[in-house]
């Protein structure tokens, strides 16, 4: 967990259960939305890619946060799992769409993994804004 005064701990404890609740439903939400059949959900074309990119953007912000703020100073291979993570996510979400009449689509998976892409550079840019409105002191450079 990122250093802190014993102030904002407590804060930091919630900030850390709030990000975890809200990735499980986001992924919760992004897979009911993927699975709905085909016939009953309804028909996007144009905005589909740019759905998944954000969607997978959304998630890799929400992973890395929540994993952050409950375990501490996120490392190289920390990054990694969660490109591994979200990239086989998106895969295993594309081939299980066509038990419900939905097209399992490489560009699809192509736009999720633009969005991990996305979402870990966002991260590492809005991450000492994020921390600073937590009220939480920076991380130590040594643990960089």
């Amino acid at each position: 967990m990122p250093e802190s005064t014993g102030t904002d701990l407590p804060q930091l404890r919630r900030a850390a259960r709030f990000a975890r609740y809200a990735t499980v439903i986001l992924l919760l939400g992004m897979f009911i939305g993927t699975h709905i059949p085909a016939d009953v959900g309804p028909h996007v074309v144009h905005t589909d890619k740019l759905a998944h990119t954000l969607a997978f953007m959304a998630l890799t912000c929400s992973l890395l946060t929540s994993w952050e703020l409950s375990t501490g100073v996120l490392r190289p291979q920390h990054y990694f799992a969660v490109w591994l993570f979200g990239t086989l996510y998106g895969a295993f979400d594309e081939i299980t769409q066509t038990p419900v009449g939905r097209v399992c689509d490489l560009m699809d998976w192509l736009a999720d993994i633009g969005g991990i892409l996305i979402g870990l550079v966002l991260y590492q840019i809005l991450r000492p804004v994020f921390f600073r409105i937590l009220g939480a002191r920076t991380i130590r450079a040594e643990n960089q």
